[in-house]
C-alpha cells in the first residue's frame, strides 16, 4: 500500500503487464545476463511467451512503444511478481518518458519514494557500464542500510530505439522484499 501511493502521488499510473515473456525481451534487448534460474514454459504457444518474466521494466517498455502516438509526459509503474530460480519474487519498477527528463529527475523520484517510505539516508553506487538497459554513467544502484535493493537511471537510446521509442526515459526497479526488510515499519 505504501509503495503505491507514493507511486500514485508522483502522478504515476498502474498497470499490469503479461508475466509470460521471452530471452529476447527479459535479457537480450535489456542488457541484462540471467543472474537467476530462469522457468521456462515447456510447451510455449508463440515465441514471446516462453519463460516466467525476472524484470518489469521489459513490460513497461512495451506498454510505452504501444503508447508512443500519446502525449508526453507518460509515467507508469508496476508493483507485481516475477519470477526467479523457480520462486514468486515482488518486484516495483516504474519509467517516465519525459521530454526535460534526466538522471536528475529520477533521482528526484527516487528520493520521493524514499522520503514517502521513511528513509532518512540512502545511497546511489553507479553502475558498471553495459549493467542493464541504462545509459553508461547515468544508472546507479540503491543502498539503503548496506543493503542494495534496486537500481535506476537514464535508459539507453539504444534499448530505447529497440522499441521505436525516440524520447527520453528513464526509470528504476526494486526488489520488493529487500526494500521492505531494509525499511522500519512506521506501525
Amino acid at each position: 500500500r505504501r509503495l503505491r501511493t507514493s507511486m500514485q502521488g508522483m502522478g504515476m499510473m498502474q498497470i499490469q503487464s503479461l508475466t509470460l515473456s521471452n530471452q529476447h525481451d527479459q535479457f537480450d534487448s535489456m542488457r541484462w545476463a540471467p543472474a537467476h534460474e530462469v522457468t521456462l514454459i515447456t510447451n510455449p504457444i508463440t515465441v514471446d511467451h516462453t519463460m516466467l518474466r525476472q524484470h518489469l521494466l521489459p513490460g513497461l517498455l512495451k506498454l510505452l512503444a504501444g503508447n508512443r502516438h500519446h502525449d508526453l509526459p507518460q509515467s507508469v509503474y508496476e508493483l507485481g511478481t516475477v519470477v526467479r530460480d523457480h520462486v514468486n519474487a515482488e518486484r516495483l519498477a516504474f519509467i517516465t518518458a519525459e521530454r526535460s527528463g534526466g538522471f536528475a529527475a529520477v533521482r528526484g523520484r527516487i528520493q520521493a519514494l524514499c522520503r514517502d517510505l521513511g528513509v532518512d539516508e540512502w545511497m546511489a553506487e553507479p553502475l558498471e557500464a553495459g549493467d542493464g538497459p541504462w545509459l553508461a554513467g547515468r544508472g546507479a544502484k540503491v543502498i539503503i542500510n548496506g543493503t542494495w535493493v534496486g537500481c535506476f537511471g537514464e535508459v539507453d537510446p539504444a534499448v530505447a530505439s529497440l522499441h521505436d521509442l525516440r524520447v527520453p526515459l528513464n526509470g528504476a526497479e526494486f526488489d520488493v522484499d529487500a526494500l521492505m526488510s531494509a525499511v522500519q515499519d512506521p506501525v
